[in-house]
This record gives C-alpha cells, sequence and structure tokens, in this order.
C-alpha cells in the first residue's frame, strides 16, 4: 500500500513538471510572437522588387549618360528678330551635324533635367557671300565650319511617358574657313539656339528625336561688321543613354 502510494506521488510530481516546463515554453513564444509583431517593417532590401521602388519603365535615370547624334537642316532664309535685311539673304541654308554627351541631373514632378555638351564637326553655310580674289566682285560659295557648345540644356516633359516633348536651349563656339555671314564678319563666332522637339523611347534607353532649333550665329562686335546669322534650323537624332 505504501509502495503505490509511492509510486502514485512519484508520477503526480512527473505530470506537474511537464506542464510547467510545457507552460514556460508556452509563454517563450508568446513572448517572441509578441516581439515580432512590434518590431520593425521590413527594408526595401529584405523585400524582392517592392512595387513602390519599381522606376516607371520610360523614365531616363538619375545620372544616365546620353550618347548621340543629330542631323540638322535649315531649307528656308534667315532672317532677323528685328526684321531688318542687313544682308542679301535670298538662297542661304545651313547644315551640320553633331553628337552629343550629356548626362540627365534628375527629376522633379515629372520633368526631367539634362546638361549636354555638343560638338559640331561638319557645318556648312550654303551660299554664304565670300568676295572674289580682285576684292571687288561678290560671290556665294558654300563655306565649311565646325563648333562646340559647351553648355546645352534639355528640359523633358511628361518623364513617365515613352513619347516626350522638351525643349532646348545652348550656348558655343563655331570656326569656319571663311567668315559667316559676310566678308566684314569673322572666321570666329558665338554661337547661341534654342527649341524643342519630341523624344520617343524606341526601347528603354535608345531613344529617337525631332524637332526645331532657332540657331543664331554673332560675332559679337569683335568684327568690321556684325550683321549676325539666324537660321531656322530642323533636325533629326538619335541617342543611346547608360542602364
Amino acid at each position: 500500500m505504501r509502495f503505490c502510494f509511492k509510486n502514485r506521488l512519484s508520477l503526480s510530481l512527473v505530470v506537474c513538471l511537464f506542464l510547467a516546463i510545457s507552460a514556460l515554453g508556452q509563454a517563450e513564444n508568446n513572448t517572441k510572437l509578441a516581439q515580432k509583431d512590434l518590431a520593425a517593417p521590413p527594408t526595401p532590401e529584405d523585400i524582392h522588387d517592392p512595387p513602390e521602388t519599381i522606376e516607371p519603365r520610360w523614365r531616363l535615370r538619375m545620372n544616365a549618360k546620353e550618347f548621340g547624334f543629330e542631323l540638322s537642316y535649315a531649307p528656308m532664309q534667315p532672317s532677323f528678330f528685328s526684321g531688318r535685311k542687313e544682308y542679301d539673304t535670298e538662297g542661304r541654308k545651313f547644315a551640320m551635324m553633331n553628337f552629343r554627351y550629356g548626362k540627365v541631373l534628375g527629376t522633379v514632378k515629372h520633368v526631367t533635367y539634362e546638361y549636354a555638351i555638343e560638338v559640331i564637326p561638319v557645318a556648312f553655310a550654303i551660299n554664304n557671300e565670300v568676295r572674289s580674289s580682285l576684292g571687288t566682285a561678290t560671290k556665294r560659295t558654300r563655306t565649311y565650319a565646325f563648333g562646340v557648345q559647351p553648355l546645352s540644356f534639355r528640359f523633358i516633359f511628361m518623364s513617365d511617358h515613352r513619347l516626350k516633348p522638351y525643349v532646348r536651349l545652348g550656348a558655343g563656339f563655331i570656326f569656319s574657313a571663311k567668315p559667316i555671314p559676310v566678308p566684314g564678319s569673322t572666321t570666329y563666332n558665338f554661337i547661341g539656339d534654342f527649341g524643342g522637339g519630341l523624344m520617343y523611347h524606341v526601347t528603354r534607353n535608345r531613344t529617337m528625336d525631332i524637332g526645331y532649333r532657332y540657331f543664331h550665329i554673332s560675332n559679337m562686335n569683335i568684327g568690321e561688321v556684325n550683321p549676325g546669322y539666324n537660321a531656322n534650323v530642323f533636325y533629326v537624332g538619335y541617342s543611346l543613354f547608360s542602364k
């Protein structure tokens, strides 16, 4: 009888000890779950491509580099804002090719800002006015020139769309084989332009452009005369943006 009592007592102690250990384990699990619920939300690094961090497909990435070129032609006679004719503009045209190296500065409120340097290896002032070797008669010829625009900016709107309108402006220098636009001018001139166009994404990082530039040439009064030259330039372009 005593043996059975002792066995029952031992069994009761074992059961109580097991229940106590189970209760402690459950309490520890509850504590861990509560700490997990109070922990900070996962960071973007813990989630693979969360929707809110995915960049719009057609937006130009900040710090992306642009490598591009443009072909330009002014089929109409140059004109002045003032309407004056300081020289005969009949039959004059202008053509050029330029290369662009740019950098996307960023996007603010769906407007992308870009800075670029433009190099003009080939430009022609068609039917440019030059003096003959006798110095008495005036004749026309095609004058070769090359230039550089260290300051060129574009402001690209509707940044998340595949087709984007933009405005542009720039300034630089041009050097020509003969004075432009008249013999009394210089072979070294300043250039400036402003205009706009449309950019279309062929792929994520390749674009085509069409647009218009009001292109101005002036010697800033360093020559005998400074008639200036203004060309209504239309252009097409192609660009590659780095990833």
